[in-house]
């Protein structure tokens, strides 16, 4: 990536003078550094990676390569969701979901003219209300048919699978504080089962590569959902993006073996983590648990360079499944995965990226150290409290500290040291008025 930062002025010269030409290049190269990076090297700002995307969309927008321009519009919505502006990673997520690439293009349509047409506000949205433009209704280059609710996506041949069974509604959701979002399908006995191109598996690209209406992956499709999913979260909507996190993991289920590309954009496990962690969030913690075990059970089969793709994802998914087993009382086995957890938020990661590692190393402490009280052992709890505190005062790890001190403080308590529990009090109690 450093030397393809380097090198971008050549391809920036050659969009100048060459925009048919250098116009792909530049958006490839600008798409490359936006990417999100091998978890053993820093990474760069989420700041940096909007500016990227952005000026890969301007790239990509002259040109009419429109698998590009919808990778381009991914990455600027992960970059959004990586600042935090929720609403605007929400909002621009659905204009790839939705297949909405012509506002980009500055055009009615989109660049290919075969990009799917989401029903506006306000109109009615069954199992047949996405339209497709072009002649009868090809949904895309391999000849997916998509005229009605049981018919099957066939390509070259291949048998399909029936893809529109047990839909029931495809409703409109409102995007927060926009005017319009894309339409949601919803599946009945099961979201997982539906996704935006679902079963097209049977139109595979050469190289594997599993395409929808207008060229646009679902690869890319499902590292979108999993950024509405976290999106939506982030704006109160935890319901609605457990439905969304669930049609992203079954995307991703249905994936090839994903090309280079593909594997930089996302994952089955990064998508598993999601979805547990919104499970939780909604109190569904027996499921969430279920799919974190699952998650854990694939990343302990991946092989080291599979898993240098998805190197982060494994403390959070051991750290937060801690956690849920925790709030279930199951503290046996919480202290079971613990002594794992731990060994995986040390090393590299915590130096390349200690904005997200010391935060998740002091919540794993706190919740160990809960569960070492509940099953009573007060001495165990007080070693891992201390070091959650001790964690929590480094520059990364200061949101976390009143966690820490207000569960050192009921440690110290049930040790009956009132002399040091009132000293750590009196520190939280200075902490939370500042």
């Amino acid at each position: 990536m450093g030397l393809v930062r380097i090198l971008l002025p050549l391809p920036r010269a050659a969009a100048r003078w060459a925009p048919e030409k250098g116009g792909p290049l530049l958006g490839a190269a600008l798409s490359y550094c936006a990417t999100p990076s091998w978890a053993g090297l820093p990474p760069p700002s989420p700041a940096r990676r909007l500016a990227w995307a952005e000026e890969a969309i301007t790239a990509y927008a002259t040109t009419p390569d429109t698998e590009g321009l919808t990778r381009a519009m991914a990455l600027r919505a992960h970059a959004l969701l990586l600042l935090g502006r929720y609403e605007e990673a929400y909002a621009a997520a659905g204009e790839v979901a939705g297949g909405r690439r012509a506002e980009a293009l500055g055009a009615g349509q989109a660049a290919d003219g075969r990009g799917l047409r989401v029903p506006g506000a306000g109109q009615a949205a069954d199992g047949r209300g996405v339209q497709v433009s072009g002649a009868d209704e090809v949904a895309s280059v391999r000849g997916a048919r998509v005229p009605g609710a049981n018919e099957v996506v066939g390509g070259r041949g291949a048998q399909a699978r029936e893809v529109a069974e047990e839909v029931t509604a495809v409703r409109d959701v409102q995007a927060c504080g926009a005017s319009e979002e894309a339409a949601a399908v919803r599946a009945r006995g099961g979201a997982d089962e539906v996704v935006a191109g679902r079963g097209a598996q049977a139109g595979a690209s050469s190289g594997g590569v599993v395409e929808v209406a207008g060229g646009v992956s679902v690869a890319v499709v499902a590292f979108v959902g999993d950024v509405r999913a976290q999106a939506l979260a982030g704006v109160g909507r935890g319901a609605e993006a457990v439905e969304v996190a669930r049609a992203s993991v079954a995307a991703y289920r249905r994936l090839p073996a994903p090309d280079r590309r593909d594997r930089a954009l996302g994952s089955l496990p990064g998508a598993l983590r999601t979805y547990g962690m919104l499970l939780a969030e909604v109190g569904r913690h027996e499921e969430s648990v279920a799919v974190y075990e699952e998650c854990a059970a694939l990343l302990a089969a991946m092989s080291l360079r599979e898993l240098a793709h998805v190197e982060l994802v494994r403390p959070q998914v051991l750290a937060e499944l801690v956690g849920v087993l925790r709030v279930l009382g199951r503290y046996g086995d919480a202290l079971g995965v613990g002594p794992e957890a731990r060994e995986a938020l040390r090393g590299p990661l915590a130096w390349t990226v200690p904005e997200i590692v010391l935060p998740l190393r002091v919540r794993l402490l706190v919740d160990l150290a809960r569960c070492h009280t509940a099953t009573g052992d007060p001495a165990e709890a007080r070693a891992c409290a201390a070091a959650a505190v001790t964690e929590a005062r480094k520059p990364h790890g200061t949101t976390e500290l009143a966690s820490a001190l207000s569960c050192l403080a009921d440690v110290l308590a049930e040790l009956g040291q009132t002399d040091k529990e009132s000293i750590t009090r009196r520190e939280l109690a200075e902490l939370r008025d500042t």
